[in-house]
């Protein structure tokens, strides 16, 4: 079976020097005592080969700034979806205790969407390789630990009157900041540990 291969290669390569020579002038010989007609006629020669590698070196080379301009991108993109989640809490001081309905509302939906992205981070974790497991687990188990006391600032800022309402809202954007950067820097930590 090894020896079939051999004439359809020994057939290729003849097919291509053929190919070369076809495009030598009539009345030209390869010959090297010849100096400078054997080198123009391994310029001439050579020309297909070169076109062929410089093709291909080329096609290569978009491969790579096409697939790192794609890797950009949906890396600006992720980044961009954990700045829109934290762009209503770094204006989230301005709110007054006249605007407080407001604010807890504006907060029960920013929580919904963290929430989703420790679900998306859950599933995330169950492709990191054998190694990292225990770990990942511990981060996934310390955010929800730190999601549940969010969940207690919340109340607070409900529950905030006018004298305390300040604290409360503070209170309720620093730990809401610290749970979405967890939950980022955990994203980020998982994606390095994923199986490839």
């Amino acid at each position: 079976m090894k020896n079939q291969g051999l004439p359809v290669a020994v057939l290729a390569i003849a097919a291509a020097v053929v190919g070369c020579n076809q495009s030598q002038p009539s009345g030209t010989t390869t010959d090297s005592t010849n100096s400078s007609s054997g080198a123009a006629s391994m310029d001439t020669n050579s020309q297909p080969w070169q076109g062929a590698k410089a093709s291909a070196s080329n096609a290569w080379d978009s491969t790579k700034t096409a697939a790192g301009q794609a890797g950009t991108s949906i890396k600006e993109g992720a980044s961009q979806a954990w700045t829109d989640i934290k762009d209503f809490f770094q204006s989230g001081m301005d709110y007054t205790y006249d605007k407080k309905d407001q604010f807890v509302a504006a907060a029960q939906s920013d929580l919904s969407a963290v929430d989703q992205k420790i679900n998306d981070l859950s599933q995330k974790a169950a492709n990191v390789n054998d190694a990292s497991k225990a770990e990942a687990q511990a981060r996934l188990q310390a955010l929800r630990a730190q999601r549940t006391a969010l969940d207690a600032k919340l109340n607070d800022v409900k529950n905030a009157t006018e004298a305390n309402w300040n604290d409360a809202r503070n209170g309720f954007v620093n730990s809401y900041n610290d749970l979405k950067d967890g939950v980022k820097k955990a994203w980020d930590w998982a994606t390095d540990n994923t199986n490839k």
